[in-house]
């Protein structure tokens, strides 16, 4: 038998494979990464939200008046007040140590109308944009309301102070509530 043939040339291994992978890998973590700073992850929200149905049992029973958040799913605003201050597990409890907050959902742009309830709701507090909060006393009957966000902290305070106030009917200003 004749001898086998020897290789000739190097018997090294040739590595310019990986290095594709590598710059492939690299460049799709950069575009990942450019992807996410447009398209972050959605915070889940911490604030324990309690049904319509509930809520004045809820308020008598623990002395605190109800938030009413008036949104919608496609409000930028109410969106960023989700992320913001609803899904701050800090922020989140000291609004649940003030109101009793119930989530009023617009459904009218998705499904075409909303339930009894939203729009009774709606014409009762002359919700006409969002979001709109309402602090509400069962206690006294006094409501404060506002519309837009102000930021995670301005509107955290502004509930609190205005939890105080539906109860109290002493206005953040001094002023009398009527």
């Amino acid at each position: 038998m004749p001898p086998a043939e020897t290789p000739t040339g190097s018997t090294r291994f040739d590595p310019s494979w990986l290095l594709l992978l590598a710059a492939a890998l690299f460049l799709g973590r950069i575009g990942y990464g450019v992807w996410e700073n447009y398209n972050p992850p959605k915070k889940s929200e911490k604030v324990r939200w309690v049904a319509f149905g509930e809520a004045e049992a809820v308020a008598r029973a623990t002395g605190k008046p109800i938030l009413y958040d008036f949104s919608a799913d496609w409000c930028g605003p109410c969106n960023a007040m989700k992320d913001g201050l609803f899904s701050d597990p800090k922020l989140a409890k000291a609004l649940e140590a003030a109101v009793v907050p119930v989530r009023v959902l617009d459904r009218a742009r998705e499904e075409g109308h909303n339930t009894a309830t939203v729009d009774s709701l709606q014409r009762v507090y002359s919700v006409d944009g969002f979001p709109t909060l309402i602090v509400y006393s069962p206690r006294t009957g006094r409501s404060q309301t506002t519309s837009g966000y102000g930021g995670p902290d301005a509107t955290l305070q502004w509930i609190a102070q205005n939890a105080v106030a539906v109860q109290t009917g002493v206005a953040p200003d001094g002023t009398p509530l009527h």
